[in-house]
This record gives structure tokens, sequence and C-alpha cells, in this order.
């Protein structure tokens, strides 16, 4: 074989490379990231992941951003978990590094929405929410339920009671970001240092 057929050859497999890693990151990262949403709000992960929660129910809140959404998932375990769609998860407090602080604001979150479970909804598609948009979520053992979604200023200014649960859901948003602020993209970040009127 020439040194220049091993060059073009080289070449190519570089290329074939490149491309395959392009569409990994492009359409695979995304598609799997959806079905890990889909699957924490309907209650079926998997208890496997030594960082990841022990049992499928608690709450979760959904905010719809340009180009993608956080969802802010709070396990009955007090596993808390930001995913970051399309691309990436931030662990908030596990088994493995217990937050006391990010605990605490869990357990008020879950209170305060389960406090509201009679103005939720079963639910069993998760439709990511737009931008400026959030959504409330219940993961119980008897179904996924959702209210929502909800203008940010429609639930700040006219619906008090779920007022409560976005500014408890923001705080511990800003603190899960405040973890590992270098991962968390801008969009996410802006949402959780927000200085709305409270």
């Amino acid at each position: 074989m020439s040194v220049e057929t091993l060059g073009i050859a080289l070449i190519t497999l570089i290329g074939v490379a490149i491309i395959g890693f392009v569409v990994h990151v492009s359409w695979r990262v995304p598609v799997l990231s959806a079905a890990r949403r889909r699957a924490v709000l309907g209650g079926k992960i998997s208890s496997q992941s030594a960082a990841g929660p022990t049992m499928p129910t608690g709450v979760a809140v959904d905010w719809g951003l340009v180009g993608g959404a956080a969802t802010l998932a709070v396990f009955d375990d007090d596993t808390i978990i930001l995913y970051l769609y399309p691309r990436a998860a931030v662990a908030g407090s596990s088994r493995i590094r217990r937050l006391d602080d990010l605990v605490a604001l869990g357990d008020e979150l879950r209170q305060e929405l389960r406090r509201l479970a009679h103005r939720f909804s079963r639910a069993d598609k998760f439709p990511l929410p737009q931008p400026g948009e959030l959504t409330f979520h219940l993961m119980d053992r008897t179904g996924a339920q959702m209210a929502g979604p909800m203008t940010f200023e429609g639930v700040q200014s006219s619906n008090p009671e779920f007022g409560v649960a976005e500014r408890l859901a923001t705080q511990l948003l800003a603190g899960v970001c405040g973890t590992v602020p270098a991962v968390v993209p801008r969009s996410v970040m802006s949402l959780a240092i927000d200085d709305r009127s409270r």
C-alpha cells in the first residue's frame, strides 16, 4: 500500500469518525435525553445508578427554554437531579453527595406540590413546555399527574397557589445550579438567578 493510499484511507476514516460523532451528538443524544425525561416524569426510572434515585416517586418542575427545557426532579429518597434537555443532567443531592440545604428545599417543594394535588390531572404524555412556560409534575405510584403548562408571568401574578411552588422550585434550581455552575447552560443559569420580584 502506497503512502498516498494510506493517507487517503486515514483521511476517510477520520471523516467517517467525525460524521459519526456529529450524528451522535446532534441526533442520538437528544433522543436519549428525551427518553430519559419521559421515563423520569412517568415514574419509570432505573434505580441501577449509584448517583440516581432509589425510587421513581416524587415531584418535578419543567421550565421551557429557548432550544430546550430544564426538568428539576425531587425524588422521595431525597435525590435531586436537574435534567437539561437536550444534553445533560446535574445531580444536586444524591446518595453519593447529600446536600442538606437542597434536601430541605426539596422537601418543602414536595409538600407544597402534593398539597395542590387536587389541581393536577393524570398524564401519560409529557410534551416539552414552550419557552416561557412551566409545568408541575407529581410522580406517584398511582400514576403521573401534571398541572400546566403555565406561563412564568401567569404563575407569578395571578396564580398564588402555584406561585409558592414556583418560588420554591426556582430557589432549588438556583441551589442545584450553584453546585456546578460551569456545566449549567446560560439560559438555565439566568432563570435560576433571575431577580424577579418575589
